[in-house]
């Protein structure tokens, strides 16, 4: 059984200009998936696309919103509002005042991840090298 806390999750915490992202598990957990709890700092808006995994997040603490850019269509998040990107689409979180959201991600994610310039992760293969950017 893995257990982790809010001050286990900090050692692999990425604290970036426009969030700061908890890894709760990664890979090397054996999960297939891992666990993020991302705090989107006040007045950022965050413009990204997994190309190379899917996500499905939940909010859990303050408001903003969800764009798809590739299918069109905008929501408003608030507690208890989930989204999924099911089809690797390209789309902006953005947040007001700030807010809380747990993410799932899979395949999972090795931890030192951060988004390129298009707003992806690479996949890493089992050794550490990059399968895909």
């Amino acid at each position: 059984m893995i257990v982790r806390t809010h001050e286990d999750a900090e050692d692999s915490a990425i604290n970036e200009e426009k969030f700061i992202s908890r890894r709760y598990t990664l890979r090397a957990d054996g999960m297939g998936h891992s666990v993020h709890e991302t705090y989107i700092k006040p007045g950022c808006e965050l413009r990204m696309w997994y190309r190379n995994h899917r996500e499905t997040v939940l909010c859990l603490e303050g408001e903003g919103s969800i764009e798809d850019l590739t299918e069109g269509g905008k929501w408003e998040l608030k507690p208890g509002v989930l989204y999924a990107l099911d089809k690797h689409q390209q789309h902006v979180l953005s947040s007001e005042k700030g807010m809380t959201v747990l993410c799932v991600f899979t395949p999972a994610l090795v931890g030192p991840e951060d988004h390129d310039e298009q707003g992806s992760y690479p996949l890493y293969d089992d050794d550490g090298s990059i399968l895909k950017r």
